[in-house]
């Protein structure tokens, strides 16, 4: 046990050293005569002129130091800037018995700044520079203040601010409070921090700490918002190559504020590593990580030649969140949709690049809901232009209208709909379109717009000088195609579109059916023409619409209006009878239906219009309005093959006639009740009919009277001439008798001579 006691010997004899020597150096060393080395140590070390107007006495907790008060900084040779209440620095016992100070700790209590920029933007902690005039009045003084000033000038024109040599165990700032002003802004912010540093060596890495409260408002103290901060990383100075460099950077934040959506905002930010060199003008951001109400957005960066011609890159995922739930944190009250299920899943990836004159983003990926979007974007800063390519599947718009409505219902909300548009006034934001300039491409499979399914549409739109060209659209839907070339040109005054479409097969029902519910003709559709309108809103757009179309409809049917069965009805009408209508079909199939379009400020009238189909031959003409939603049209009907039932049984010569019916409504109405017989047309045509019918019989009375005269007149003839024969027969007997008595005569006589 004799080695214990000789340990605990030895310990006492330590203690007891220390002791004195503590004692020694409280009794013997005046702290005050180290001002000037602690004034010579914080411009050494940090580049720091203090002022120290206080005492300096002895500190012993938490460590051997030296503490003073009232306590102004200046950076480097410019004005002071900056107070302290009290300064604390520890310091190495052993130097101080040499009447040396060596100090490995510095805690500053109670930092004070006001900053302010006035409103000429003059800020008071900017020096500004000699004149001319001082520097003359400073040389015309004594050689030997004029070589102590060409000293000073010497130092002062070494480049910039340099940074000595640092070597701390701690770097403290307590109770920081800086306040800034700035009247041009107006606004003011107060910020009150703690700020520690541990082991503070050039070229090292420096664990940092950070709390900081930050208050801002205007200069009145309005719209005041606060903000909690901690800020703790890894940070690392290179003097020599002017480079710092930050590791395992966390930022959390707690951010109040009346006017903001999300009060209090949290947030957290992590980055591995972000690297700065200042001559190389690099900087390098790696593993970033944001984490703020639901969203986690994470990625990289690159920039490179920051001060002089800055290019940089990007890497930038937004994970899978829901933006129904962002927006209602946001406060963000979302329109009745068709779908509630909607928005609930959202992602994005993106990588660019880019400098100060052109950005490129390629690829973006996006993700919402069930619809996937692909597109390249190259962005032109100077001149602003643009191009874009965006391919796309899977969106159906409707899932995100509000949803439908039915009958008075509807009615309603169509006319406050209506209301909503006039008081909204222009659709087309022209200078926003003249100011346009750039290109924009679209691929999109499987879109539904107003319940209308498109399978695939690719478009291809030009910007440029006031006017956007679409050329072409094409489209495939409903079994056929359709192709649009589009322009919309906002130089005048007055917007003016220009459309040329062109459909080929394509079955019209169902199209008409899902984006009117309009179900009244069908067949396969072929269309080409031009139209041209002007204005800025909706009505506008109807009333001005010119242009021509030629429509073809094969195959097809009048759907809920059978032409036959109304025509019969118009017949069964006229002859005060009752049709039986079961024996009649609800649609009138056709084999081709043609017209020629002529649309004059929204009337369109249809001259020409042809139907074919077995059994039945129809012609039209008439007027449809678009601004009113309604049609006044006129058809003749011939029924040249039905077997019609006995209220509408006619004689052959009927089938000939083209009977009047007329279709007179909104388009709204019912299809069966749309179109009617023109009973007047029909009595007219019976009424000709009956007129055609006694002039036929009085026709056939008089020819049967002329037969009957030309056959008496044949017979009297016939005896006539019976009776001129038998005279011409009896005369030429007679004459040959006397001429054969004559010769007889004649005879005897010449005998009688000779």
């Amino acid at each position: 046990m004799v080695w214990l006691k000789r340990l605990g010997i030895l310990l006492a004899a330590i203690v007891v050293a220390a002791t004195l020597a503590v004692v020694y150096v409280i009794a013997f060393v005046d702290p005050n005569q180290f001002k000037g080395e602690l004034q010579k140590v914080a411009k050494e070390k940090a580049n720091v002129t203090l002022r120290m107007d206080g005492d300096i006495s002895w500190s012993f907790y938490p460590r051997l130091g030296l503490s003073l008060e009232n306590i102004g900084v200046a950076l480097g040779n410019d004005p002071e800037l900056l107070s302290f209440s009290k300064a604390e620095f520890g310091v190495a016992v052993m130097p101080l018995f040499e009447r040396r100070i060596e100090v490995d700790t510095v805690r500053l209590v109670d930092l004070k700044a006001d900053l302010n920029v006035d409103e000429q933007g003059k800020a008071n902690w900017l020096v500004e520079a000699p004149t001319a005039e001082t520097n003359n009045l400073k040389s015309s003084e004594s050689n030997t203040q004029a070589a102590t000033n060409s000293d000073a000038v010497e130092n002062d024109s070494d480049a910039g601010f340099t940074i000595p040599d640092i070597a701390l165990d701690e770097l403290s700032i307590v109770n920081a409070q800086i306040n800034y002003a700035d009247a041009r802004a107006d606004m003011k912010a107060n910020i009150v921090s703690d700020v520690t540093f541990n082991d503070v060596k050039l070229d090292q890495s420096w664990p940092m700490r950070m709390k900081a409260t930050l208050s801002q408002s205007t200069l009145d103290g309005s719209n005041p918002i606060k903000a909690n901060v901690e800020f703790g990383a890894n940070f690392t100075l290179f003097a020599e190559r002017q480079a710092v460099s930050f590791e395992n950077v966390t930022l959390k934040s707690d951010v109040e504020g009346d006017f903001l959506p999300v009060s209090p905002l949290l947030s957290t930010l992590t980055i591995s590593q972000f690297d700065f060199d200042l001559p190389q003008e690099n900087a390098a951001l790696d593993g970033f990580a944001l984490q703020t109400m639901g969203l986690n957005v994470t990625g990289q960066v690159q920039a490179y030649q920051i001060l002089t011609a800055p290019e940089f890159s990007v890497v930038a995922d937004i994970a899978e969140f829901s933006p129904k739930e962002l927006l209602g944190k946001l406060n963000v009250s979302l329109p009745e949709m068709a779908d509630e299920s909607v928005m609930a899943s959202a992602s994005l990836n993106l990588a660019a690049k880019g400098s100060l004159d052109s950005v490129k983003i390629q690829p973006i990926s996006v993700k919402f809901d069930d619809t996937t979007l692909e597109a390249n974007a190259l962005l032109n800063l100077t001149p602003l232009s643009w191009d874009v390519t965006v391919a796309g599947a899977n969106l159906d718009v409707d899932r995100y209208l509000p949803p439908v409505v039915e009958d008075s219902v509807a009615e309603s909300a169509s006319a406050e709909q209506t209301k909503a548009e006039e008081a909204v006034g222009d659709l087309i934001p022209v200078e926003l379109v003249r100011g346009l300039n750039g290109h924009y491409g679209l691929a999109f499979d499987t879109l539904k717009v107003k319940n209308l399914n498109i399978d695939r549409i690719e478009l291809d739109s030009t910007q440029s000088n006031g006017k956007v060209t679409i050329s072409p659209a094409k489209m495939s839907l409903y079994d056929g195609a359709a192709e649009v070339n589009a322009e919309l040109d906002v130089t005048d005054a007055t917007p003016q579109i220009t459309v040329s479409p062109s459909i080929n097969g394509v079955q019209i029902q169902p199209l008409l059916q899902d984006f009117m519910k309009l179900d009244k003709i069908a067949g396969a559709t072929y269309l080409n023409g031009d139209l041209v309108t002007t204005g800025n809103q909706v009505d506008a757009f109807m009333k001005n619409l010119n242009g021509d179309l030629l429509v073809s409809i094969d195959d097809g049917a009048l759907v809920g209006m059978n032409l036959t069965k109304t025509v019969c009805e118009g017949i069964a009408a006229s002859r005060s009878r009752t049709l039986d209508a079961s024996a009649y079909g609800n649609d009138t199939p056709f084999e081709t239906m043609t017209f020629p379009a002529k649309i004059v400020n929204g009337e369109v009238s249809t001259p020409g219009l042809t139907l074919s189909a077995a059994g039945l031959s129809v012609t039209g003409d008439g007027t449809v309005s678009l601004p009113n939603s309604s049609l006044n049209y006129r058809t003749n009907v011939a029924v040249t093959g039905s077997q019609l039932d006995g209220s509408c049984a006619v004689k052959d010569y009927v089938s000939e006639l083209a009977f009047p019916i007329v279709c007179k409504g909104k388009f709204s109405d019912d299809p069966a009740g749309l179109c009617r017989p023109d009973l007047g047309g029909f009595a007219d045509i019976f009424a000709g009919l009956a007129k055609a019918e006694l002039d036929a019989k009085l026709a056939a009375e008089k020819a049967r009277a002329d037969a009957k005269l030309a056959a008496e007149k044949a017979r009297i003839q016939a005896q006539l001439d019976a009776k001129k024969a038998e005279l011409e027969a009896k005369k030429k007997a007679e004459e040959d008798a006397a001429k054969e008595a004559l010769e007889e005569k004649l005879k005897s006589k010449l005998k009688d001579l000779f």
